[in-house]
């Protein structure tokens, strides 16, 4: 009896051992660093990272570790803070990525998986890279141009003025796919750097009309611009311009493809000005969510990976706006 009360005495004790081993079995962990923003673009695109993290982790078990901030310095802390953590994989959306060369650099030394989304760092190879095709973009949109003043443009110039993002590699991207395409005898006029703010290029636009000349301002006829908030600025400086010079802006062009740019297709209150745009959603950081947990997960990936974007005018809106795209992109 007593060799019998032994045994199951060990029994019980391989048993307990077993059962705590399984209850403090390391989860899989996914890190994610995004810029910081509360409305726009950006905005919409963390809600989306959000979600598609949590129905992830949800549905797989694993943990995450989410880090928003608005400047370099503080993703950088992100950074560490999470490889401290012993991530299986971590996404990276910088805020510019060229500042954070040294972070990224350390994530690959430690042999964890990086997916940086969006905005690259010059140079480096992570194990992926997921993006728009923001040079297609910048070619589409150059494309359209020569095709929206081909008559103007067999008589000679004509002058453009040029709304930027900010450095980092998006816009850079955008303006050599534009030029690598566009007529010669379209003349840049002056190039700004809004930093993808409404407010910013109101004030840049406004300036703009408010210092130059009758004969500069009235010799504009398209603007080329990174973002529809960027647009959204302007077109507000345009409609509250009361100066003595006629407006003869054409086109203006964006990128997003959001509700707010679909109004101007109704009434955008500057008549005799049209506006087209590029399928840019916040819905595909979602993707890039996808691909880090596939990375996570161990498997295989390419290089590079472009998310396919299309044009969107007064031509297409209604059909673009009941596609699944939008409706993906309105779902949270």
């Amino acid at each position: 009896m007593k060799k019998i009360l032994v045994a199951l005495l060990v029994l019980l004790m391989v048993a307990g051992t077993v059962f705590a081993q399984g209850n403090t079995e390391k989860k899989m962990l996914m890190g994610v660093i995004t810029p910081a923003a509360d409305h726009g673009f950006t905005g919409e695109s963390i809600k989306h990272c959000e979600a598609e993290v949590k129905a992830l982790a949800e549905k797989y078990g694993f943990d995450y570790k989410i880090v928003s901030a608005g400047e370099s310095a503080a993703q950088a802390n992100g950074i560490d803070t999470i490889l401290a953590m012993k991530p299986n994989a971590i996404m990276l959306w910088p805020v510019n990525g060229d500042e954070l060369r040294s972070q990224a650099q350390s994530i690959m030394d430690a042999g964890v998986p990086l997916i940086v989304y969006d905005r690259f760092i010059t140079g480096f190879k992570p194990t992926a890279e997921i993006s728009g095709d923001n040079v297609a973009i910048g070619v589409g949109a150059g494309n359209y141009f020569n095709d929206y003043f081909k008559a103007d443009l067999a008589k000679g110039k004509v002058n453009y003025l040029e709304f930027k993002g900010d450095s980092s590699t998006v816009p850079m991207e955008r303006t050599d796919g534009f030029l690598s395409v566009l007529d010669p005898n379209f003349n840049l006029v002056q190039s700004f750097v809004t930093n993808w703010s409404m407010q910013t290029s109101m004030e840049q636009m406004e300036n703009y009309l408010n210092t130059k000349s009758v004969a500069e301002i009235e010799s504009i006829k398209a603007i080329f611009t990174h973002d529809d908030e960027i647009v959204a600025g302007i077109v507000e400086a345009l409609k509250n311009y009361k100066g003595p010079a006629k407006i003869n802006i054409r086109l203006i062009s964006g990128v997003a493809a959001g509700e707010a740019f679909m109004k101007l297709f109704e009434d955008s209150g500057l008549p005799g000005i049209d506006f087209m745009t590029y399928t840019f959603s916040p819905a595909m950081v979602r993707d890039a969510v996808d691909l880090t947990y596939d990375a996570m997960t161990g498997k295989q990936l390419e290089a590079s990976y472009k998310i396919p974007t299309d044009v969107v005018d007064k031509s297409n809106y209604k059909e673009y706006m009941a596609s699944d795209l939008y409706k993906i992109r309105y779902s949270i």
